[in-house]
């Protein structure tokens, strides 16, 4: 019998990037699936953020390969990589503090490739309630767990395939990550969205993860599925 294997969706292959003269990622290779959640985690100053920035085009790759959907991406531009279906939710959310909930969704449309796109406010709302609440409120008088859903939601709006997130529980309260975890299980299995997830907290990778990377110093040095991987060895690999 034969399975049909679909290909992945992302291929980081043997990446090197750097801030001037400090060298990040050092050959740094991983895959992410289809319909799936792929973690990288490591301890801090590993290159996580870096990985995702020089995936987005925010940070030149200086060698190695991007592969998004089978097509070599390695160097297109940032707004480039977000119409092809890439999403990027920074780490500490980066809304616009002085418009309201409602714009700073509007700004999500940047990315989409229909001119004459509208926000899907059925779709955003059912997901997270809140914003519909909040519509008119600025987005900077937002607790840091509303600003954060807000972020992940501007992320949607052009309805990506990839959506990568940079340590969405930072700062915000066990219950709201909960349901950050819920909502992505949600969007990763009715719409097949995959992600591509930078986290420190074990308990909410536990929560959402199908696929695990561990990365040192620049490069990958552990991998597996959610189910091969012992709690001691996740704490082993992030510990200080």
């Amino acid at each position: 019998m034969i399975h049909n294997i679909q290909p992945p969706v992302l291929e980081v292959n043997d990446l090197t990037a750097a801030y001037g003269q400090s060298i990040i990622l050092r050959g740094t290779t991983l895959t992410v699936k289809k319909g799936a959640v792929t973690t990288v985690m490591g301890r801090n100053g590993v290159g996580k953020t870096t990985l995702l920035k020089t995936i987005m085009g925010l940070l030149p790759a200086q060698h190695g390969s991007i592969v998004f959907n089978n097509e070599k991406i390695t160097s297109l531009p940032p707004y480039k990589k977000a119409k092809a279906g890439i999403a990027y939710v920074p780490q500490g959310r980066e809304i616009i503090p002085k418009l309201t909930v409602y714009e700073n969704l509007l700004l999500g449309l940047q990315a989409h490739t229909d001119r004459k796109a509208r926000i899907p406010e059925d779709e955003i709302y059912a997901l997270f309630p809140i914003l519909k609440d909040f519509r008119k409120r600025a987005g900077g008088n937002l607790s840091g767990g509303q600003q954060q859903q807000l972020s992940i939601a501007r992320a949607l709006v052009s309805r990506p395939t990839l959506l990568l997130l940079d340590e969405p529980t930072e700062g915000i309260q066990p219950s709201i990550a909960q349901e950050i975890g819920a909502i992505l299980q949600q969007l990763v299995q009715e719409k097949g969205l995959s992600v591509l997830l930078v986290e420190q907290k074990i308990d909410f990778a536990n929560q959402v993860t199908d696929h695990y990377y561990f990365m040192d110093r620049g490069k990958m040095v552990m991998d597996g599925t959610a189910e091969d991987l012992k709690h001691s060895a996740l704490e082993k690999h992030i510990s200080v």
